[in-house]
């Protein structure tokens, strides 16, 4: 059985371009194995995708109901604990 990983969250649908991306980055900076980020942006961070498969990130881009997209990255080794977000 799949070990959960804490769980840390960014809303940051709010922002303009390109302050999701940096907050992102920012937050991976600190991201220790185990910890899985969750962010909420305002549509696809695809220019962040080529960075974290540079950086050894896992992540799982989904398409918010709203059209916003939310993005969950962790580091590779815990790519198994990638699931959907559970509707609240």
């Amino acid at each position: 059985m799949a070990h959960a990983l804490t769980l840390r969250r960014l809303d940051l649908r709010a922002l303009p371009a390109p302050e999701p991306m940096e907050r992102i980055l920012d937050c991976l900076g600190t991201l220790q194995r185990g910890e899985r980020l969750l962010a909420l942006t305002p549509r696809p961070p695809l220019p962040l995708l080529p960075i974290l498969d540079e950086g050894g990130f896992a992540y799982h881009v989904y398409a918010a109901a709203t059209g916003d997209a939310c993005i969950a990255i962790c580091h590779a080794e815990d790519r198994h604990a990638l699931q959907p977000p559970r509707a609240a």
